[in-house]
């Protein structure tokens, strides 16, 4: 029998995950719609659906947070901690349990729902606009955009990109995972402090150093790590854009090598945790 991975071996352990958390993973997720419809109620006074849109996608950041720590409460006990990792499984069938129900069940649902959302929300206010207020074709387009999942940067300005979306929904799993397996206690928020401290002081820092880069006189704002605005003492604002090679090279290492890093690093400590 292979020690690393076995398909029954596998599949018995998502059934006792799914049977043991499902209760409690479906009353997440039903508030999370619950969320999302709060936020789309606001079409009646906002006629934009971009607002609507971005406040789902903020929910469904959040809510993966939940949802993985939900997945990896066991270590939350000693006893719990140690019937768990005596199970007949490996380290690598455990994590990718957490993957799978994550990625592979939870990201593809939440996207299907709140697309679901979205068009039948868009199709009455839509309606509403054209017989009430007599939009326009292309002002239905500009008000009321359908929600699309693109990878293009021409899907909607106004609205969060979705591959920002996806490699945030990945990032903050992996953020999840990793603070659940090294904090036993209270994870939850030790991870979401650590997050924000690491987040504000890497700003911090990359505003600092630039700032003294370009001198002592100058308020400077860095934007994505590869744009920086400049405003001198005249109130006079300057942009300064890195090269588009540097560009990609930042835009690949945020959205791709970060979220990949953190998802291994908990697998390496599901090892670690190995009785």
């Amino acid at each position: 029998m292979n020690n690393t991975f076995n398909f029954r071996r596998f599949g018995l352990l998502l059934r006792k995950t799914i049977y043991e958390k499902g209760l409690v993973l479906g009353g997440t997720f039903i508030l999370v719609i619950v969320l999302i419809l709060f936020a789309y109620s606001s079409l009646k006074t906002a006629r934009q659906s971009s607002f609507p849109q971005s406040m789902g996608f903020v929910i469904g950041l959040f809510s993966v947070t939940v949802w993985v720590n939900i997945l990896l409460n066991n270590f939350s006990k000693k006893s719990v901690a140690a019937s768990y990792l005596t199970l007949p499984c490996s380290h690598f069938e455990k994590w990718l349990s957490v993957f799978a129900i994550t990625v592979l069940v939870y990201l593809p649902l939440f996207l299907v729902v709140f697309k679901v959302i979205d068009s039948l929300f868009l199709d009455y206010h839509r309606e509403l606009a054209v017989t009430k207020f007599h939009y326009s074709a292309q002002q239905l387009e500009a008000d009321f955009p359908y929600l699309t999942y693109s990878f293009t940067e021409k899907d909607n300005i106004n609205r969060m990109p979705f591959s920002i979306f996806l490699a945030c929904f990945l990032g903050l799993g992996g953020v999840a995972v990793v603070g659940s397996l090294y904090f036993n206690q209270k994870s939850y928020i030790k991870s979401a402090l650590l997050f924000l401290g690491l987040s504000v002081a890497l700003s911090f820092l990359g505003n600092l150093i630039f700032g003294a880069i370009v001198g002592e006189k100058t308020s400077t704002g860095i934007l994505s790590f590869t744009k920086a605005v400049i405003t001198t003492e005249n109130t006079r604002f300057f942009t300064v854009n890195a090269s588009e090679s540097i560009q990609q090279i930042v835009k690949y290492f945020i959205m791709v090598f970060i979220p990949a890093a953190l998802w291994l690093i908990g697998l390496v400590r599901f090892s670690d945790k190995e009785i």
